[in-house]
Protein backbone atom coordinates (compact mmCIF):
# COMPACT_ATOMS: atom_id res chain seq x y z
CA UNK A 1 0.00 0.00 0.00
CA UNK A 2 1.31 3.17 -0.89
CA UNK A 3 1.31 5.94 2.13
CA UNK A 4 -1.03 8.37 1.61
CA UNK A 5 1.47 11.59 1.80
CA UNK A 6 3.36 10.00 -0.85
CA UNK A 7 -0.11 9.43 -3.23
CA UNK A 8 -0.85 12.83 -2.70
CA UNK A 9 2.23 14.35 -3.64
CA UNK A 10 2.68 11.76 -6.66
CA UNK A 11 -1.02 12.80 -7.29
CA UNK A 12 -0.43 16.14 -7.02
CA UNK A 13 2.44 16.03 -9.17
CA UNK A 14 4.86 17.49 -7.44
CA UNK A 15 8.94 17.10 -6.23
CA UNK A 16 9.58 17.85 -3.31
CA UNK A 17 13.51 18.94 -3.55
CA UNK A 18 15.74 21.77 -2.79
CA UNK A 19 13.78 24.57 -0.51
CA UNK A 20 10.88 23.20 -1.10
CA UNK A 21 11.57 19.96 0.64
CA UNK A 22 13.10 22.25 3.54
CA UNK A 23 9.77 23.54 4.11
CA UNK A 24 6.77 20.65 3.39
CA UNK A 25 5.02 20.76 6.41
CA UNK A 26 2.14 17.93 7.22
CA UNK A 27 -1.53 17.45 9.08
CA UNK A 28 -1.86 14.16 7.58
CA UNK A 29 -1.64 12.82 10.15
CA UNK A 30 -5.31 12.54 12.04
CA UNK A 31 -5.16 14.24 15.26
CA UNK A 32 -6.32 12.52 18.41
CA UNK A 33 -6.75 8.79 19.16
CA UNK A 34 -10.53 6.95 19.73
CA UNK A 35 -12.02 8.18 22.66
CA UNK A 36 -15.68 6.52 24.50
CA UNK A 37 -16.65 10.61 23.70
CA UNK A 38 -16.11 10.54 19.73
CA UNK A 39 -19.32 11.74 18.19
CA UNK A 40 -18.41 10.97 14.30
CA UNK A 41 -21.63 11.93 12.55
CA UNK A 42 -24.58 14.27 13.18
CA UNK A 43 -27.08 12.47 15.80
CA UNK A 44 -24.23 10.63 17.38
CA UNK A 45 -24.76 7.14 15.99
CA UNK A 46 -25.89 5.47 12.11
CA UNK A 47 -29.10 4.99 13.52
CA UNK A 48 -29.56 8.32 14.40
CA UNK A 49 -30.45 8.27 18.43
CA UNK A 50 -28.45 11.31 19.08
CA UNK A 51 -27.26 9.56 22.23
CA UNK A 52 -24.03 8.88 23.54
CA UNK A 53 -24.55 6.32 26.55
CA UNK A 54 -20.95 7.32 27.74
CA UNK A 55 -21.09 11.06 27.56
CA UNK A 56 -21.93 13.65 30.24
CA UNK A 57 -22.41 17.30 29.72
CA UNK A 58 -23.14 20.09 32.19
CA UNK A 59 -26.14 19.90 34.30
CA UNK A 60 -27.17 23.45 36.37
CA UNK A 61 -25.76 26.44 34.32
CA UNK A 62 -22.91 26.66 31.55
CA UNK A 63 -20.43 28.54 30.71
CA UNK A 64 -17.99 29.03 27.69
CA UNK A 65 -15.18 27.27 28.06
CA UNK A 66 -13.54 28.18 24.53
CA UNK A 67 -14.76 30.55 21.17
CA UNK A 68 -12.70 30.09 18.52
CA UNK A 69 -13.39 32.78 16.61
CA UNK A 70 -12.77 31.46 12.84
CA UNK A 71 -11.59 33.01 9.77
CA UNK A 72 -13.42 35.09 7.39
CA UNK A 73 -14.58 32.18 4.93
CA UNK A 74 -16.53 30.18 7.71
CA UNK A 75 -20.03 30.40 8.09
CA UNK A 76 -21.56 26.85 9.92
CA UNK A 77 -24.82 26.05 11.07
CA UNK A 78 -24.84 22.08 11.49
CA UNK A 79 -23.40 20.58 14.50
CA UNK A 80 -19.98 19.58 14.81
CA UNK A 81 -17.85 16.20 15.13
CA UNK A 82 -15.46 14.78 17.42
CA UNK A 83 -12.88 12.24 16.78
CA UNK A 84 -10.56 11.96 20.26
CA UNK A 85 -9.22 15.49 20.91
CA UNK A 86 -10.09 16.96 18.02
CA UNK A 87 -13.12 18.99 16.93
CA UNK A 88 -14.59 19.38 13.57
CA UNK A 89 -16.71 21.55 11.88
CA UNK A 90 -18.13 23.12 8.40
CA UNK A 91 -18.69 25.82 7.22
CA UNK A 92 -17.82 27.01 3.50
CA UNK A 93 -14.54 24.74 4.50
CA UNK A 94 -13.53 22.11 6.71
CA UNK A 95 -12.39 23.31 9.96
CA UNK A 96 -10.15 21.42 12.79
CA UNK A 97 -10.05 22.40 16.30
CA UNK A 98 -8.15 20.75 19.89
CA UNK A 99 -11.47 20.12 21.96
CA UNK A 100 -9.44 21.27 24.92
CA UNK A 101 -8.54 24.90 24.13
CA UNK A 102 -10.26 25.49 20.62
CA UNK A 103 -6.84 26.09 19.12
CA UNK A 104 -6.80 25.68 15.37
CA UNK A 105 -5.18 22.69 13.93
CA UNK A 106 -5.86 23.51 10.16
CA UNK A 107 -8.44 24.86 8.09
CA UNK A 108 -9.64 25.14 4.54
CA UNK A 109 -12.25 26.26 2.46
CA UNK A 110 -14.28 24.76 0.44
CA UNK A 111 -18.18 24.31 -0.38
CA UNK A 112 -19.10 21.96 2.62
CA UNK A 113 -22.02 22.94 4.48
CA UNK A 114 -23.36 20.11 5.98
CA UNK A 115 -22.45 17.88 8.76
CA UNK A 116 -19.63 15.56 8.58
CA UNK A 117 -19.29 11.86 8.86
CA UNK A 118 -16.25 10.38 9.63
CA UNK A 119 -15.39 6.94 7.50
CA UNK A 120 -12.85 4.37 7.12
CA UNK A 121 -11.20 3.87 3.64
CA UNK A 122 -9.22 1.13 2.50
CA UNK A 123 -6.44 3.22 0.97
CA UNK A 124 -5.43 6.62 3.40
CA UNK A 125 -4.11 6.04 6.69
CA UNK A 126 -6.57 8.78 7.72
CA UNK A 127 -10.31 8.91 7.61
CA UNK A 128 -12.52 10.35 5.42
CA UNK A 129 -14.79 13.06 6.24
CA UNK A 130 -18.04 12.82 4.06
CA UNK A 131 -19.91 15.82 3.38
CA UNK A 132 -22.72 17.74 1.31
CA UNK A 133 -22.97 20.96 -0.57
CA UNK A 134 -25.80 22.18 -2.71
CA UNK A 135 -23.37 21.21 -5.08
CA UNK A 136 -22.86 17.83 -4.66
CA UNK A 137 -21.08 15.14 -1.95
CA UNK A 138 -17.51 15.54 -1.20
CA UNK A 139 -15.09 13.74 0.66
CA UNK A 140 -11.98 15.47 2.75
CA UNK A 141 -8.97 14.30 4.34
CA UNK A 142 -9.28 14.06 8.60
CA UNK A 143 -5.86 14.59 8.78
CA UNK A 144 -5.98 17.93 6.62
CA UNK A 145 -3.87 17.41 4.09
CA UNK A 146 -0.37 18.45 3.19
CA UNK A 147 0.61 22.17 3.92
CA UNK A 148 3.01 23.50 1.45
CA UNK A 149 4.09 26.79 3.07
CA UNK A 150 6.22 28.47 0.39
CA UNK A 151 3.12 28.11 -2.12
CA UNK A 152 0.64 29.01 0.50
CA UNK A 153 -1.30 26.21 -0.69
CA UNK A 154 -2.41 22.66 0.56
CA UNK A 155 -2.73 19.39 -1.56
CA UNK A 156 -4.67 16.23 -0.56
CA UNK A 157 -7.60 18.19 1.83
CA UNK A 158 -10.34 17.57 -0.80
CA UNK A 159 -10.26 13.61 -1.40
CA UNK A 160 -13.10 13.39 -4.23
CA UNK A 161 -16.48 14.94 -5.32
CA UNK A 162 -18.66 12.43 -5.55
CA UNK A 163 -22.22 12.63 -6.88
CA UNK A 164 -22.90 16.06 -7.95
CA UNK A 165 -26.05 18.22 -8.04
CA UNK A 166 -27.74 18.77 -11.35
CA UNK A 167 -28.13 22.71 -10.72
CA UNK A 168 -29.85 25.04 -9.20
CA UNK A 169 -33.44 24.12 -9.54
CA UNK A 170 -36.21 26.73 -9.71
CA UNK A 171 -36.67 27.32 -5.62
CA UNK A 172 -32.34 28.12 -5.92
CA UNK A 173 -30.12 25.71 -4.82
CA UNK A 174 -30.57 22.46 -3.46
CA UNK A 175 -30.02 22.13 0.10
CA UNK A 176 -27.52 19.73 1.68
CA UNK A 177 -27.93 16.86 2.86
CA UNK A 178 -26.99 14.90 6.26
CA UNK A 179 -24.59 11.97 5.63
CA UNK A 180 -23.94 8.85 7.61
CA UNK A 181 -21.04 6.24 7.86
CA UNK A 182 -21.77 2.45 8.50
CA UNK A 183 -19.64 -0.30 8.39
CA UNK A 184 -17.16 1.30 5.78
CA UNK A 185 -19.76 2.75 3.82
CA UNK A 186 -21.13 6.41 3.31
CA UNK A 187 -25.22 6.81 2.94
CA UNK A 188 -26.66 10.21 2.09
CA UNK A 189 -29.26 11.25 -0.45
CA UNK A 190 -27.54 13.37 -3.26
CA UNK A 191 -28.67 17.21 -3.08
CA UNK A 192 -30.62 18.61 -5.82
CA UNK A 193 -31.76 14.81 -6.96
CA UNK A 194 -34.39 12.69 -5.99
CA UNK A 195 -31.83 9.66 -4.78
CA UNK A 196 -30.42 8.04 -2.08
CA UNK A 197 -27.00 6.81 -2.44
CA UNK A 198 -24.04 4.37 -0.87
CA UNK A 199 -20.73 5.55 -1.52
CA UNK A 200 -17.16 4.35 -1.43
CA UNK A 201 -15.14 6.64 1.53
CA UNK A 202 -12.07 5.92 -0.60
CA UNK A 203 -13.07 7.68 -4.10
CA UNK A 204 -16.78 8.48 -3.51
CA UNK A 205 -17.69 5.83 -6.12
CA UNK A 206 -21.61 4.78 -6.05
CA UNK A 207 -22.13 1.64 -4.69
CA UNK A 208 -25.63 1.43 -5.43
CA UNK A 209 -28.74 4.33 -5.79
CA UNK A 210 -31.72 4.66 -5.58
CA UNK A 211 -34.48 7.32 -7.22
CA UNK A 212 -37.92 8.39 -6.31
CA UNK A 213 -39.32 8.27 -9.83
CA UNK A 214 -41.94 10.88 -9.52
CA UNK A 215 -40.75 13.84 -11.74
CA UNK A 216 -42.96 16.12 -10.63
CA UNK A 217 -42.39 15.49 -7.29
CA UNK A 218 -39.06 16.43 -4.93
CA UNK A 219 -37.98 13.71 -2.96
CA UNK A 220 -36.26 15.64 -0.23
CA UNK A 221 -34.74 12.77 1.32
CA UNK A 222 -34.03 12.64 5.16
CA UNK A 223 -31.11 11.42 7.03
CA UNK A 224 -30.58 7.89 7.17
CA UNK A 225 -30.80 5.90 9.95
CA UNK A 226 -28.79 2.64 9.33
CA UNK A 227 -28.94 -0.98 11.65
CA UNK A 228 -28.24 -4.37 11.36
CA UNK A 229 -27.46 -3.86 7.67
CA UNK A 230 -30.36 -2.05 6.75
CA UNK A 231 -31.04 1.23 5.63
CA UNK A 232 -34.29 3.23 6.47
CA UNK A 233 -35.01 6.18 4.60
CA UNK A 234 -38.17 8.45 4.73
CA UNK A 235 -38.71 10.98 1.90
CA UNK A 236 -40.94 13.80 1.41
CA UNK A 237 -43.92 13.42 0.59
CA UNK A 238 -45.26 10.25 2.01
CA UNK A 239 -42.46 7.53 1.81
CA UNK A 240 -40.44 5.21 4.24
CA UNK A 241 -38.31 2.47 2.88
CA UNK A 242 -35.51 0.00 4.38
CA UNK A 243 -32.90 -1.52 1.61
CA UNK A 244 -30.02 -3.54 2.15
CA UNK A 245 -26.83 -1.89 3.49
CA UNK A 246 -24.53 -3.27 0.89
CA UNK A 247 -26.78 -4.09 -1.99
CA UNK A 248 -29.54 -1.50 -2.29
CA UNK A 249 -32.24 -3.94 -2.77
CA UNK A 250 -35.28 -3.22 -1.57
CA UNK A 251 -36.56 -4.59 1.85
CA UNK A 252 -39.95 -2.97 2.40
CA UNK A 253 -41.37 0.89 1.44
CA UNK A 254 -44.97 2.08 3.14
CA UNK A 255 -46.78 5.12 2.47
CA UNK A 256 -47.95 6.79 5.07
CA UNK A 257 -51.36 8.86 5.41
CA UNK A 258 -49.54 11.58 6.89
CA UNK A 259 -47.31 14.24 3.62
CA UNK A 260 -44.65 15.22 6.12
CA UNK A 261 -42.33 12.61 7.07
CA UNK A 262 -39.21 13.32 8.43
CA UNK A 263 -35.91 11.69 9.41
CA UNK A 264 -36.36 8.03 11.20
CA UNK A 265 -34.50 6.81 14.53
CA UNK A 266 -33.17 3.30 14.25
CA UNK A 267 -33.90 1.30 17.45
CA UNK A 268 -33.92 -2.56 18.61
CA UNK A 269 -37.60 -2.11 18.97
CA UNK A 270 -38.30 -0.93 15.62
CA UNK A 271 -38.19 2.51 13.48
CA UNK A 272 -39.03 5.78 15.01
CA UNK A 273 -40.83 7.73 12.32
CA UNK A 274 -42.31 11.32 13.27
CA UNK A 275 -44.18 13.22 10.52
CA UNK A 276 -46.28 16.40 10.73
CA UNK A 277 -49.10 15.78 13.56
CA UNK A 278 -47.56 12.50 15.52
CA UNK A 279 -45.05 10.23 15.65
CA UNK A 280 -45.28 5.79 15.20
CA UNK A 281 -43.07 2.89 15.18
CA UNK A 282 -42.40 0.68 12.56
CA UNK A 283 -41.51 -2.93 12.43
CA UNK A 284 -37.85 -2.66 11.04
CA UNK A 285 -38.03 -6.33 9.31
CA UNK A 286 -41.99 -5.42 7.43
CA UNK A 287 -42.68 -2.07 8.19
CA UNK A 288 -45.77 -2.55 9.41
CA UNK A 289 -47.56 -0.03 12.42
CA UNK A 290 -46.52 -1.10 16.03
CA UNK A 291 -47.84 2.41 17.37
CA UNK A 292 -49.01 5.70 16.69
CA UNK A 293 -49.63 8.78 18.66
CA UNK A 294 -51.01 12.10 17.67
CA UNK A 295 -50.02 15.10 19.31
CA UNK A 296 -51.54 17.57 16.75
CA UNK A 297 -48.28 19.06 16.22
CA UNK A 298 -46.82 20.98 12.79
CA UNK A 299 -43.48 19.81 12.63
CA UNK A 300 -41.09 20.74 9.11
CA UNK A 301 -37.77 20.55 11.16
CA UNK A 302 -37.50 18.57 13.76
CA UNK A 303 -36.07 15.12 14.60
CA UNK A 304 -36.56 13.11 17.77
CA UNK A 305 -33.99 11.49 19.69
CA UNK A 306 -33.78 8.34 21.81
CA UNK A 307 -31.87 6.98 25.22
CA UNK A 308 -32.95 4.42 27.51
CA UNK A 309 -36.24 3.52 26.35
CA UNK A 310 -37.58 6.85 25.60
CA UNK A 311 -38.39 8.97 22.67
CA UNK A 312 -37.94 12.66 23.04
CA UNK A 313 -39.46 14.99 20.35
CA UNK A 314 -40.72 19.02 19.80
CA UNK A 315 -43.78 19.32 18.05
CA UNK A 316 -43.52 22.69 16.76
CA UNK A 317 -46.37 23.84 18.52
CA UNK A 318 -45.09 24.39 22.00
CA UNK A 319 -44.51 21.56 24.00
CA UNK A 320 -41.58 18.73 24.10
CA UNK A 321 -42.80 15.12 24.52
CA UNK A 322 -41.17 12.52 26.29
CA UNK A 323 -42.98 8.94 25.00
CA UNK A 324 -42.33 5.50 26.22
CA UNK A 325 -40.47 3.68 22.99
CA UNK A 326 -42.04 -0.17 23.33
CA UNK A 327 -45.75 1.52 23.90
CA UNK A 328 -45.82 5.15 22.96
CA UNK A 329 -47.30 6.05 26.29
CA UNK A 330 -47.09 10.06 27.29
CA UNK A 331 -44.62 10.04 29.78
CA UNK A 332 -43.87 13.75 30.63
CA UNK A 333 -44.72 17.14 28.28
CA UNK A 334 -42.58 20.36 28.63
CA UNK A 335 -43.35 23.47 27.26
CA UNK A 336 -40.97 24.23 24.08
CA UNK A 337 -41.43 26.90 21.51
CA UNK A 338 -39.63 25.89 18.08
CA UNK A 339 -37.74 23.44 15.99
CA UNK A 340 -35.17 21.05 17.37
CA UNK A 341 -33.27 18.48 16.95
CA UNK A 342 -32.59 16.95 20.81
CA UNK A 343 -29.57 15.03 21.75
CA UNK A 344 -29.17 13.30 25.21
CA UNK A 345 -26.31 12.47 27.58
CA UNK A 346 -26.44 10.96 31.13
CA UNK A 347 -30.05 11.98 32.07
CA UNK A 348 -30.56 15.56 30.53
CA UNK A 349 -31.84 16.24 27.01
CA UNK A 350 -30.01 19.08 25.15
CA UNK A 351 -32.05 20.94 22.73
CA UNK A 352 -31.83 23.98 20.69
CA UNK A 353 -34.66 26.15 20.21
CA UNK A 354 -35.09 27.62 16.40
CA UNK A 355 -31.22 28.13 16.35
CA UNK A 356 -31.56 30.73 19.19
CA UNK A 357 -31.18 29.35 22.92
CA UNK A 358 -29.69 26.08 24.00
CA UNK A 359 -32.18 24.32 26.86
CA UNK A 360 -31.30 21.63 28.83
CA UNK A 361 -34.49 19.18 30.22
CA UNK A 362 -34.64 16.57 32.53
CA UNK A 363 -34.94 13.34 30.89
CA UNK A 364 -36.85 11.67 33.41
CA UNK A 365 -38.82 14.79 34.93
CA UNK A 366 -39.33 16.91 31.90
CA UNK A 367 -38.32 20.36 34.41
CA UNK A 368 -35.92 22.96 32.49
CA UNK A 369 -32.24 22.61 33.87
CA UNK A 370 -31.14 26.07 32.69
CA UNK A 371 -30.93 28.04 29.81
CA UNK A 372 -28.14 29.69 27.37
CA UNK A 373 -28.76 32.45 25.39
CA UNK A 374 -25.41 32.95 22.89
CA UNK A 375 -24.26 36.13 22.00
CA UNK A 376 -24.59 35.15 18.04
CA UNK A 377 -27.29 33.21 16.07
CA UNK A 378 -27.49 31.06 14.97
CA UNK A 379 -26.28 27.74 17.32
CA UNK A 380 -26.21 24.44 15.97
CA UNK A 381 -27.73 21.65 18.01
CA UNK A 382 -24.58 20.33 20.19
CA UNK A 383 -22.53 17.45 20.89
CA UNK A 384 -21.50 16.06 24.22
CA UNK A 385 -18.18 14.94 25.33
CA UNK A 386 -16.80 14.48 28.41
CA UNK A 387 -18.83 17.27 30.38
CA UNK A 388 -18.29 19.60 27.72
CA UNK A 389 -21.09 20.83 24.62
CA UNK A 390 -19.91 21.95 21.64
CA UNK A 391 -21.26 23.59 18.95
CA UNK A 392 -21.11 25.86 15.74
CA UNK A 393 -21.92 29.15 16.60
CA UNK A 394 -21.84 30.94 12.70
CA UNK A 395 -18.61 32.22 12.31
CA UNK A 396 -17.01 30.55 15.42
CA UNK A 397 -17.02 27.12 17.54
CA UNK A 398 -17.54 27.16 21.03
CA UNK A 399 -17.20 24.79 24.09
CA UNK A 400 -19.18 25.36 27.31
CA UNK A 401 -19.51 23.74 30.43
CA UNK A 402 -20.60 23.44 33.75
CA UNK A 403 -20.33 26.97 35.45
CA UNK A 404 -19.55 26.63 38.80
Amino acid sequence: MVPSRRRFLGAAGLTVAGSVAGTVGTSGTESGSTSRYDWPMSRYDPAGTGHNPAAAGPKDDVKIAWAHDTTGWFRGTAPPIRRGDTIYAAGNGLLALNGDTGARQFGHPGPYQSSLARARPSVYETATLAVTAPSGVFGVNAGGGIDLPVLNRSVGTERWAGPQSPGPGFFGPADPATPVAADGTIYTAIPGTNSIAALDPDDGRILWRSTYEDDKVSAAFNRPAVMDGIVFVTNWPRQVTAYDAETGAKRWQRKLDEQTVLAPVATEAGLVVPTRNDIRLLDATSGDRLWIRTHDGNITESAPAVADGIVFLADEQGSMHARDLETGESLWTTPFDGSTSPVVADGVVYAVRSGFSLVAIDAASGEKRFEYRPSQVPLSPPIVGDGVLYAVNRERVIALEEAT
